[in-house]
């Protein structure tokens, strides 16, 4: 199956949902309660047409960024974060994605060719990192510090971490010469994310603050799972961190689907979680989670029985999460983004790949 990044090109910014809120913009596709926690499913409905969407994390103001798809595969991309800020990223084609955003509003984002970040009520700025030939940032913390991956010119593929006003970090794979992808960074400078290892496969890494060399993260030993007799380990990927060291993401098996876990950093043990409604689809069935904030609640996306990405966001059962705010921001007018290119640069790895 392709990358399910790839397939949702239309960006969008939402408060997470609270059980039983609606928005004009987003339509609510069920409420479930499992495993401790109130999922929200829901797409935004910004385009007459689109199918699907992929929330890709989430803010500790319950600010959640995504994307979606219109029917033509054309994209747009808008910025909400409580009320309408600037949109002056142009309609360059498909492939646009927003993938974090910190408590201030400020969102990393690209489009394929364009990295920035985007503060509320300001332009986009370049992420402008040295040597680099390409780079896509993937997560912020509230002091503004950005995660994420760059190819050199030398053609590795490395994490990086860009500190607030200052220069970036590169971010090495704890072993081998594998390719890094930096997903995730909290407010106490902890980084998260995945790297190729030596069997060809992706697994956990973090990274204490001031570190430049990942540590490897122990690969789950998978539960049982029904309608998948005999799955084995393939791969994981750490995709968002909380400031408890409480760590959202997923794991592939032996059949090709995927599914979600909580991984305590601290402790060393995995939380098992699935949407509900995620649904078998030719065999495969598919749960991610991208994003955890420190109240405990979740981003993630989930594939229906006709393979469908969907978004949800789960509130732990006893906390008080926000509701659904969903805006459909105007088509910008055109902007010139003098940025770094953005690509897709793991082989076999990518961020949230449905394979």
């Amino acid at each position: 199956m392709a990358s399910y990044q790839a397939r949702f090109a239309f960006a969008f910014i939402a408060a997470a949902p609270l059980l039983g809120a609606a928005s004009a913009n987003a339509t609510i596709l069920g409420t479930f309660t499992s495993d401790g926690y109130i999922f929200t499913n829901f797409d935004p409905t910004f385009v007459n047409g689109a199918v699907g969407s992929n929330a890709n994390g989430i803010s500790n103001t319950g600010q959640i960024v995504g994307t979606e798809v219109n029917a033509n595969n054309n994209s747009v991309f808008i910025n909400y974060a409580g009320t309408p800020q600037n949109t002056n990223m142009p309609n360059t084609g498909p492939g646009q994605t927003a993938n974090g955003i910190n408590s201030a509003g400020t969102v990393v984002a690209g489009d394929g060719t364009n990295a920035f970040f985007l503060p509320p009520g300001g332009p986009p700025f370049s992420l402008n990192l040295p040597n680099a030939v390409s780079a896509t940032p993937f997560g912020i913390n509230d002091h503004g510090g950005i995660v994420g991956q760059f190819t050199n010119q030398s053609n590795q593929t490395l994490g990086f971490y860009l500190p607030s006003g200052g220069s970036p970090l590169t971010i090495n794979p704890p072993s081998g010469t594998g390719a890094v992808n930096a997903q995730g960074i909290n407010n106490n400078g902890r980084i998260i994310g995945f790297y190729v290892g030596a069997d060809g496969q992706t697994h956990g890494f973090t990274v204490g603050p001031g570190a430049t060399t990942g540590i490897a993260i122990v690969d789950p030993v998978i539960p049982n799972v029904l309608g998948e007799p005999g799955a084995t380990f393939v791969f994981s990927q750490l995709l968002g961190i909380n400031d408890n060291n409480l760590v959202a993401g997923y794991y592939g098996d032996s059949t090709g689907s995927q599914h979600g876990f909580i991984l305590n950093l601290n402790t060393g043990t995995y939380n098992f979680l699935d949407d509900p409604a995620a649904a078998f689809s030719n065999g495969v069935e598919v749960t991610q989670i991208t994003g955890i904030n420190n109240i405990g609640e979740l981003s993630g996306f989930y594939t229906d029985a006709n393979g469908i990405a969907h978004s949800f966001a789960a509130c732990p059962v006893g906390v008080t999460c926000p509701g659904l705010t969903v805006a459909n921001v105007p088509e910008p007018s055109s902007f010139t983004i003098m940025a770094v290119g953005l690509g897709l640069l793991m082989a076999g790895g990518l961020r949230r790949k449905a394979s």
